[in-house]
């Protein structure tokens, strides 16, 4: 998922370009981190659909490789 947002905003300027103002706007408006987050939450769902359709459209496909960070084993 975050792959595909990452993507998704690197291959699309103007949903780069909006996603950032809109960010900007609620951190002047919004200081506290908890109320940031609960705002931005439904935000990102809606970019997320959009990434979902680019995807679909594009064939997008995550790169292959690790899903998620390990720890080394310890010496």
């Amino acid at each position: 998922m975050h792959r595909l947002f990452r993507d998704y905003l690197r291959a699309d300027e103007a949903a780069r370009r909006e996603w950032g103002a809109f960010k900007r706007r609620l951190a002047r408006s919004v200081p506290d981190l908890l109320d940031y987050g609960q705002i931005k939450a439904p935000a990102t769902e809606i970019l997320m659909i959009a990434a979902e359709r680019w995807a679909a459209a594009t064939g997008w496909q995550p790169p292959p490789g690790r899903t998620a960070l390990r720890k080394s084993p310890a010496s």
